[in-house]
C-alpha cells in the first residue's frame, strides 16, 4: 500500500519536472512517518502546481492527503499524507533548511525504480 501511494506522489512530482526529487525510507528512523519525499519547484508557480497534482493524484487513487502547510507563501509546502510527507521546496529554501544534511543517514529509495 505504501509503495504505490509513495510512487503516485514521486510520478506526480516527475511529471511537473519538480527538480531533485529525494526520496527517503524513514521506516526504521521514525515512529511517525515511514517515507519523505523532497523535491524542488523553480517558482511559486511551480510549486503550487506540484502541490496540486499530487493532491488530485492521491485523490485519484484512493488515498487521502490529512493537512498541508505552507502553500499560501510556496517557499516550503508540506504535504502530509499519513504515512509518507512530501516537502516541495523553492529552490532558496530547500537550500536554507537542507533536509537531506539534517536526515544524511536516511537511507535513499531510487526514484527511477518508482518512476517505471
Amino acid at each position: 500500500m505504501f509503495m504505490t501511494l509513495l510512487k503516485t506522489i514521486t510520478k506526480a512530482c516527475d511529471d511537473l519536472k519538480a527538480l531533485n526529487i529525494e526520496v527517503l525510507d524513514m521506516t526504521k528512523i521514525s515512529p511517525l512517518v515511514d517515507y519523505m519525499v523532497i523535491c524542488t519547484g523553480g517558482s511559486d508557480r511551480q510549486v503550487n502546481a506540484i502541490i496540486s497534482k499530487i493532491k488530485e493524484e492521491v485523490f485519484k487513487n484512493g488515498y487521502q492527503v490529512r493537512h498541508i502547510e505552507g502553500a499560501d507563501a510556496a517557499l516550503w509546502v508540506l504535504i502530509d499524507c499519513y504515512d509518507i510527507i512530501c516537502h516541495v521546496f523553492q529552490k532558496d529554501e530547500r537550500i536554507k533548511y537542507s533536509l537531506e544534511k539534517i536526515w544524511g543517514d536516511v537511507p535513499r529509495i531510487n526514484i527511477e525504480e518508482l518512476l517505471k
